[in-house]
């Protein structure tokens, strides 16, 4: 996994407001704003992508990715919840969601 702070140019234009970290390949871009647990956690999001690229492929992920989206939406759920209701996310967000804080 190669880590990038910041979202390089060609890159923001297809970027939804809010996005603060995203995959391509093996390569990951976050957020400078981002520091401590809350980068620890959605590197560790990041990172199941990664995997999930690996096992699937990146063409098989970015397409089943968006066709679930789509789906979702088309089911009228809100952009948020399509998102949060994509497979390769919610293993995600399980995966974040596990991160605590080593001082805790």
């Amino acid at each position: 996994m190669h880590i990038r702070t910041g979202f390089p140019w060609w890159l923001r234009p297809f970027l939804f407001r809010n996005v603060i970290a995203i995959t391509i390949g093996r390569r990951v871009y976050i957020s400078d704003a981002l520091q401590g647990l809350e980068r620890a956690r959605i590197l560790a999001h990041e990172r199941v992508h990664v995997e999930q690229i690996a096992r699937v492929g990146l063409l098989s992920f970015y397409l089943r990715y968006v066709r679930e989206y789509v789906a979702n939406r088309r089911q009228g759920m809100p952009s948020h919840e399509a998102y949060r209701r994509i497979s390769f996310e919610q293993e995600a967000l399980i995966i974040e969601g596990s991160v605590h804080s080593e001082d805790s």
